[in-house]
């Protein structure tokens, strides 16, 4: 049978008997009410069998984001976005990764995936250095500071700066955690941070979403003190005490931090791109 693609519109009920999720918590998640979001379904006769939910990152750039998907669904579901896409995809997820590769969908990257033990480790910061709690910081300087690092990572070249996307997934996100996210001033500049992000709903474990330094300011020891500040201030926190984070495959300085706070490797994900589809 072949699969039918909607538009999400307030099919609710189907798609929370399809996600095994109470209606009432799809209900409540933000994205499904906002008109900058679209969501797409999948669906098999009357019953649905996947899920997409797009975002166009700031780079201009949709990212894919898949709820549970029967296998005939992924494709179908992915060509109702018309622009250049990328997938992340598990590599022991050997059905979604067939399923997009075999549909034009090409390898551009790989990342390692860690699991970080949350323990107070001594790293001294530099004399020059003060490093803060996210919420004594201001909006446009952290932003600058954030697309400069973004620039030196793989995937995320390109990223424009956007107050409001920023301040929504920063300040005002529900999983911003001002103690365990550090940011290091040289002076009146920013100039490095780690930040590690509540764990999402599902989850229970926390999030390392970056760490980075200015080139200016690199080879000082402040990225393993700013991550030794943001973990220390998680010991005894509530929740699960690793800490998950994903580096890029060829980062190896970033592999060398993280495994020096006792950070392994427990598997690694696939960065899929497919250029924008030409409509005939």
């Amino acid at each position: 049978m072949t699969v039918r693609i909607t538009k999400f519109v307030d099919e609710f009920a189907q798609l929370a008997a399809w996600t095994g999720e109470p209606e009432e918590q799809v209900r409540a998640e933000p994205d499904y009410h906002s008109e900058e979001r679209d969501h797409w379904l999948a669906w098999d006769g009357d019953r649905v069998i996947g899920a997409l939910h797009p975002w166009v990152s700031p780079d201009g750039r949709h990212r894919l984001y898949y709820d549970a998907c029967r296998a005939d669904a992924y494709v179908p579901l992915a060509d109702a976005v018309e622009g250049e896409c990328l997938a992340t995809v598990n590599v022991a997820d050997a059905e979604m990764l067939g399923a997009l590769t075999g549909a034009g969908f090409v390898e551009q990257r790989r990342e390692n995936l860690y699991e970080i033990p949350i323990r107070r480790v001594a790293a001294a910061v530099p004399p020059d250095i003060e490093i803060v709690t996210a919420d004594r910081t201001d909006l446009e300087p952290l932003m600058l500071l954030d697309c400069a690092l973004r620039a030196d990572i793989p995937g995320s070249q390109g990223w424009e700066p956007d107050p409001v996307w920023f301040r929504e997934e920063t300040y005002d996100s529900p999983f911003f955690n001002p103690q365990s996210y550090r940011v290091a001033l040289h002076g009146g500049e920013y100039v490095g941070l780690a930040r590690i992000w509540e764990a999402l709903p599902g989850q229970e474990r926390r999030r390392l979403g970056a760490v980075g330094v200015l080139p200016s300011q690199r080879r000082r020891g402040l990225a393993r003190a700013l991550l030794a500040q943001a973990l220390s201030a998680l010991v005894g926190a509530p929740g699960a005490d690793i800490v998950k984070a994903e580096v890029d495959a060829t980062n190896l300085p970033s592999h060398h931090l993280l495994t020096s706070f006792g950070g392994l490797i427990n598997g690694a994900t696939v960065e899929l791109r497919r250029p924008a589809l030409v409509r005939p």
